[in-house]
């Protein structure tokens, strides 16, 4: 039950039950025993809410309390992780709520990328969610994927 609580604490307050299932699933490796079934329970429990296909955390202090449980060292790799396992699981040119979803994590769990490649992969990846988020006339949330990939360059790119 914790573990599904605190992977949609990663993700928001909300997200689709096939989403967080898909990772649930994927994530065992990330952190042991991870069934679907948990979020039923936590549902029970109070902790997460069902609307329509969607969990949502039922409180914004349990959303944080849940977030607070993963060690700060962890969290970057964690939305790293998610970030990429949702992002090997869309169609190559899939542009939608789950490609938002991934390069958002992506950009949360940055720390963790040391490799110059994948830097500039996550520079693309922010330059096709600005403009995508353009096309919809989401002008703030293109904003800041676009600043996000610009604010990855390091200080010798711009010399």
């Amino acid at each position: 039950c914790q573990y599904g609580i605190k992977l949609l604490a990663c993700i928001g307050s909300k997200c689709d039950e096939s989403t967080v299932k898909f990772i649930m699933a994927k994530g065992k490796d990330l952190e042991g025993d991870a069934d679907g079934n948990m979020l039923d329970f936590a549902v029970d429990e109070g902790l997460l809410k069902k609307e329509g296909s969607n969990y949502v955390v039922a409180h914004d202090q349990i959303h944080q309390a849940a977030y607070s449980l993963i060690p700060e060292n962890e969290r970057c790799c964690l939305h790293r992780q998610i970030g990429l396992l949702i992002l090997k699981s869309l169609p190559e040119k899939q542009v939608d709520d789950l490609f938002f979803t991934a390069v958002s994590q992506l950009n949360l769990g940055i720390k963790h990328l040391e490799k110059e490649d994948e830097k500039l992969d996550l520079q693309k990846l922010n330059l096709r969610a600005g403009e995508k988020a353009m096309s919809l006339a989401a002008f703030s949330i293109a904003a800041s994927y676009l600043k996000a990939g610009i604010d990855m360059f390091l200080d010798t790119h711009w010399e």
